[in-house]
């Protein structure tokens, strides 16, 4: 072999020996950038995952505190109140909580072929399904009362510039979507929900200088203890309650992930009526029922 044909045979081989290293570094660069991409998604999966559970946790803890609350509420509201005589009024205030949601129209349309009159302690949706809901519930003559613009309690109650803040945006949106100004507040939780930082007091204050009552409830529907109940147990535990007070404010909930109140409510409004109770919407001279005064 002669020395040309050697050197052309060792610059093929560089060229290939440059080659495989050219090849491995690009390798090696582009698994040095898929890596830290596929481990960022995975990392972002998985913080998503635990966010969603301790959203559910929290849910789940609010929602048996809040009942925690409501019995409580309930113990001490029994304490002081008679039970209704045949001489009494028995009155009886639907309230529905949450909404609008896509169970709204179907329980406008049960309270419009009962010919009831309710209380809607609304949230703040700006699609147009909602606003043609919060423009019916005026129409046919139902309370439109507010439950916070944002429902998500640390925002609402982190202080009392942030209160006032989420109430003037969900009472000026309602009036500007029905013409009507909202003059009744349930707290979300109730007045006596603990995870509240301030005392509820400074909040009260804030309503009572806008001229807004606040409304709480002695009678549970039973549909908030995180544990799924029948229309017939939901029935059943309203009739149970409402057997204690001449005047009842009954806490309903109209959100999507509550059907039950709408297949039950046909029923539960028969059933008082026959047992002979005054379904009203709330006004101004409804007897106030509050955990917290």
């Amino acid at each position: 072999m002669d020395i040309e044909t050697k050197e052309k045979q060792k610059s093929e081989y560089r060229k290939k020996r440059v080659k495989y290293i050219k090849r491995g570094i690009v390798t090696i660069i582009i698994m040095a950038m898929i890596i830290p991409t596929i481990l960022s998604a995975f990392l972002m999966y998985k913080v998503h995952v635990l966010e969603n559970e301790i959203k559910r946790l929290s849910q789940t803890n609010t929602q048996k505190q809040t009942e925690e609350n409501v019995i409580n509420a309930k113990e001490v509201t029994k304490t002081a109140a008679t039970k209704p005589t045949e001489e009494q009024e028995k009155k009886v205030y639907l309230t529905f909580d949450d909404g609008p949601s896509q169970q709204t129209e179907r329980i406008l349309d049960i309270l419009k072929k009962e010919n009831v009159k309710a209380t809607f302690f609304v949230i703040g949706h700006t699609d147009a399904f909602s606003k043609k809901m919060y423009q019916r519930m005026v129409n046919e003559g139902h309370t439109l009362g507010m439950h916070s613009y944002s429902h998500i309690y640390s925002e609402i109650y982190s202080s009392k510039k942030s209160f006032e803040k989420d109430l003037n945006k969900l009472q000026n949106y309602l009036k500007d979507v029905t013409g009507v100004t909202s003059l009744y507040y349930r707290f979300p939780g109730g007045s006596s929900y603990s995870g509240i930082p301030s005392p509820v007091q400074e909040f009260i204050q804030i309503l009572n200088d806008k001229g807004i009552s606040y409304m709480d409830w002695n009678v549970v529907d039973g549909s908030n203890t995180g544990t799924k109940i029948t229309k017939d147990e939901l029935v059943q535990n309203v009739r149970n309650d409402v057997s204690a007070f001449s005047t009842s404010i009954v806490q309903l909930h109209d959100s999507s992930d509550k059907k039950v109140t709408a297949d039950a409510l046909e029923d539960l409004i028969l059933q008082l009526k026959e047992q002979g109770y005054e379904l009203l919407p709330i006004d101004n001279e409804t007897r106030p029922v509050r955990h917290v005064e």
